[in-house]
């Protein structure tokens, strides 16, 4: 095998660094755009099982109970349960159908605003949620 020339190592000079470069850059946009998508994912599993135990937590509290569940309660209790997630970016709404009272439906909706944060896999705000309703036993 020949040697290689002078010239040729030359021009080659900044060629692994550019690639390099390149290489590293593509790698962390996959990487911070597959982080911002999981975080989203997570926050919509999030408000789904919050949704569905905050009802389940409300039906067990209806006006027989000895602390009977509010609106109030319930999204304190969804509040209580958040790890790791911005407490204010969540929306809790519910809603007795007719009251709290034995027989009735309770219906709580859980949202949850994802900001991203680099703009890789989302370019605004995304408003994730889950509603879950049960009749009301106690």
């Amino acid at each position: 095998m020949p040697p290689v020339s002078q010239k040729r190592r030359a021009r080659q000079a900044g060629a692994v660094m550019v690639e390099g470069a390149l290489c590293l850059m593509s790698f962390l946009m996959i990487t911070l755009g597959t982080i911002e998508f999981s975080m989203a994912v997570q926050a919509n599993n999030f408000c789904s099982w919050a949704a569905r135990d905050a009802v389940r937590w409300a039906a067990v509290r209806g006006t027989n109970s000895s602390v009977p569940a509010t609106s109030t309660s319930v999204s304190n209790y969804v509040k209580g349960l958040v790890v790791g997630m911005d407490k204010t970016r969540f929306t809790i709404t519910t809603t007795f159908v007719p009251t709290n009272m034995q027989g009735s439906v309770v219906r709580v909706n859980v949202q949850y605003v994802v900001v991203p944060l680099a703009n890789f896999a989302m370019k605004s705000n995304l408003t994730v949620g889950s509603t879950a309703e049960m009749t009301i036993i106690r």
